[in-house]
Formats: C-alpha cells, structure tokens, sequence
C-alpha cells in the first residue's frame, strides 16, 4: 500500500488542471509583450525595407536606416518596450485576448506598409480598452501615433504633399522677392536665373511632409514628462506646426539662392545644423506647455 499525502485543502481534491490556452499558460504581460514584440519587428522591418538602395544590406545599412527614421520614433518604440510590464492587469490572458493577439500577429508579419499600419491600429486599440492604468492609454496612443505618421508618409498622400510643395514654392518667391532676389516659381520649380540654379521642391521636401513627425515629436516629449496632451495643450501643438512650416520655408528659400547654397544645406554642413534646429523646436513647445502647467494654480489649469 503507498501513502500519498492529502492535498492542503478540501476544494483541491477534485480540481481540474487549467491546463488549455489562455488559463495557466501565458500570462496577460507575456501575452502583450510578445505581440509587441512582433509589432515592433514589422515596424522595423518595413523601415529598413523601405530605406535600402544597395543591393547588399549589412549591420551598417540596418543602422543607418534606423537612426535616419528619427529620434522621436526610436524614443516611443524604447518607451512602449519600458512600459509594457506596468501596462494593463495581472492574471492570465484569456482565450479571447490571445485569439485577437493572434490576428493581429499575423497581420503583422505580412511584409507590406498597408497591414503594419492597420495592425499597429488593431494593437492600439486593445491598450487604448480602458482597464485601470495609464500606461495602457500612453502605449495606445504612441502605437497609433506611429500607424498615422506612416499614412501621413505613404505614397497615397504623395499628391497632397505635392499640391503643398507648390505652395511653397510660391512662399519662397514671395520671401526671397522681398530680399530683392528675382526668382521666379512654376509649379513646383524656382528658377533663379542670376544664380543659375532651378530648385524643384519634391513631394518629400513640402512643408506638410515632416508635420506627422512634428506631432510624434510633441506626444513622446508631452508623455515623458508624464502625461498625454489636453485641449489646452493644442496652441502649443500649433505653434510647433507653425515652426516647422516656417523652418522648411527658410531651407528652401536658402537652397533656391546658389548652387553652393543648396551644396551646404542640402548636403553639407548645414544638415545637421537644419536637424538640430527641428529637433531643438520640436521639444521646445511641449516642454514650455508642461512648464506653463505647472506654474497655474490647480483652479486654472
């Protein structure tokens, strides 16, 4: 005869293993970080994807498309990675979550701009389900905030940028007719004939282009400061619209002034000085609305 030791409390004589899907076996976090993680492969990927001319891609190339994408975007992707295990409750993933989980996996890992952005969306969405935390609505609203910039920058809106690329073209006659240089615009083209330069202003090049990226910049400075943006922040929003505009406007109108003009801010050194500027204009407005917040009394604010 062999002797077994009774279980610790009389429920557990007859409990049944919860051994299927979604019980015992992967865990709410587990659940939504490996979602993520796939989120984050297919964002990734399609940038890579997107940005390579040579026929060989190596670390080097991987890297260099990576850090040209942008700052602000390499911020939200480490944000959301940090935050995930604080997101959402504790316990188990259910049948349903992980069901979904699945769909949007698989949405995912189809290698086309299309699907990343509407799974990016789906997965927003699951965070943006009110359940108690605020990480969750921060995540939600990064992770849809990535899917419209990269609407905003599809080829589908190409026409919209060009119709804006000669408006600018325009401006920058308007600006550089003032300073007394005769420069002429047709369609999307600056003649300057005393220079001998015709500059044409690309779709990727008009002033609406970057402002998808300009409102990215806002929310990842606005939440690392610990909260997302109000209906009181949207003047500031504005304001960092207004500059970026403004600071396209002033490179074109550089560039349209010489050959050796356009050599220095478009290839030269004057690059990096145009990107600190738009990174400089870019955390200066979120930060001044959350300063100016936190300097009104609790009964204007």
């Amino acid at each position: 005869m062999i002797w077994t030791a009774p279980p610790d409390r009389p429920d557990q004589m007859h409990r049944p293993r919860r051994d299927s899907i979604g019980n015992d076996i992967l865990t709410f976090g587990e659940f939504r970080g490996w979602t993520l993680l796939i989120a984050g492969a297919a964002y990734w990927g399609n940038v890579i994807r997107t940005s390579q001319s040579e026929d060989m891609i190596g670390l080097s190339s991987i890297a260099r498309s990576i850090v040209n994408h942008g700052a602000f975007n390499i911020a939200a992707w480490a944000m959301i990675a940090a935050w995930v295990s604080q997101a959402g409750p504790r316990g188990f993933a259910s049948r349903g979550q992980i069901a979904a989980g699945l769909a949007i996996g698989l949405l995912l890992v189809v290698p086309t701009r299309q699907t990343t952005i509407v799974g990016l969306i789906a997965l927003g969405w699951t965070f943006a389900i009110p359940t108690g935390t605020g990480r969750d609505r921060q995540i939600a609203t990064l992770l849809i905030a990535l899917a419209v910039e990269m609407v905003w920058t599809s080829t589908y809106l190409l026409p919209l940028h060009s119709a804006v690329a000669m408006l600018d073209v325009r401006v920058c006659e308007a600006i550089l007719g003032l300073l007394g240089d005769g420069i002429q615009a047709h369609g999307n083209l600056l003649e300057n004939a005393r220079a001998g330069i015709d500059l044409e202003v690309l779709s990727s090049c008009a002033s609406s282009f970057p402002l998808a990226g300009v409102v990215m910049a806002f929310l990842v400075t606005m939440i690392y400061w610990g909260r997302l943006p109000r209906l009181a922040d949207m003047p500031w929003l504005a304001a960092a619209l207004l500059a970026s505009i403004a600071l396209t406007e002033l490179r074109l109108s550089l560039m349209a002034q010489g050959p050796i003009d356009y050599t220095w801010i478009h290839n030269g050194e004057g690059v990096p000085l145009y990107t600190l500027s738009a990174t400089a204009l870019a955390v200066l407005f979120p930060s001044l609305a959350m300063l100016r917040r936190d300097r009104l009394p609790a009964y204007i604010s």
